[in-house]
């Protein structure tokens, strides 16, 4: 089982890092960036995320039984995405540009993320 959350991790973190460089021009911070900040900003983004998908895959797989795992998965990084976002947009932690589409006054992508990004690793962690 400890391997397969690392894989996870690694699975995850690079899909992330693909996302975070494409949605990366959502956000007035990334925008305004100077290059240093803009690399630490997308590696620090993709390790956090690359994180939460493995914690929750782990929360998922012990405490759900397997019919459930992805179903549950899904709901919580739902749940965790819209609750972070919300947290770090109210707290200044990062800012959207205009561009950004919204969906319960936070941002589409970031809201929609950890779910499909996790969804992905998990697909491929399991299958490669």
């Amino acid at each position: 089982m400890t391997y397969l959350i690392i894989k996870i991790f690694f699975v995850a973190f690079f899909i992330n890092l693909l996302y975070e460089l494409l949605h990366s021009l959502l956000y007035k911070t990334c925008l305004e960036a100077p290059l240093k900040k803009y690399i630490y900003l997308i590696l620090k983004g993709a390790t956090f995320d690359g994180f939460s998908i493995a914690v929750i895959y782990f929360i998922s797989y012990y405490i759900f039984p397997h019919y459930l795992q992805i179903f549950v998965f899904l709901l919580i990084s739902l749940v965790f995405a819209y609750l972070w976002e919300t947290y770090a947009i109210k707290n200044k932690r990062w800012e959207y540009s205009k561009k950004m589409p919204l969906i319960f006054n936070i941002g589409v992508t970031p809201f929609l993320q950890l779910a499909l990004t996790g969804f992905l690793a998990i697909y491929f962690a399991f299958n490669f």
